[in-house]
């Protein structure tokens, strides 16, 4: 039973690690900024940090595949 591992492109996987790092930049600076860090920043950081990490697992890891497809090769069914 052959399985396949689904993930996106290393390019694709890249460029949204560094939007990750631009997003997560710009919030905590505009809530630093604004004198407003609180839970909610902390929380902003650290769902920031889990998404670009889990992209960066998923363009340099062999085995980062975000779904796994597993094909079945029983012959056709008899009717």
């Amino acid at each position: 039973m052959p399985t396949y591992r689904v993930r996106p492109s290393k390019p694709v996987a890249l460029i949204t690690s560094v939007l990750g790092v631009a997003i997560v930049a710009f919030g905590v600076y505009s809530m630093v900024h604004r004198g407003q860090m609180h839970g909610f920043a902390y929380l902003w950081l650290v769902f920031g940090v889990v998404i670009i990490g889990f992209n960066l697992w998923s363009a340099f890891s062999s085995r980062g595949g975000t779904q796994v497809i597993t094909r079945d090769d029983d012959p056709t069914p008899r009717r």
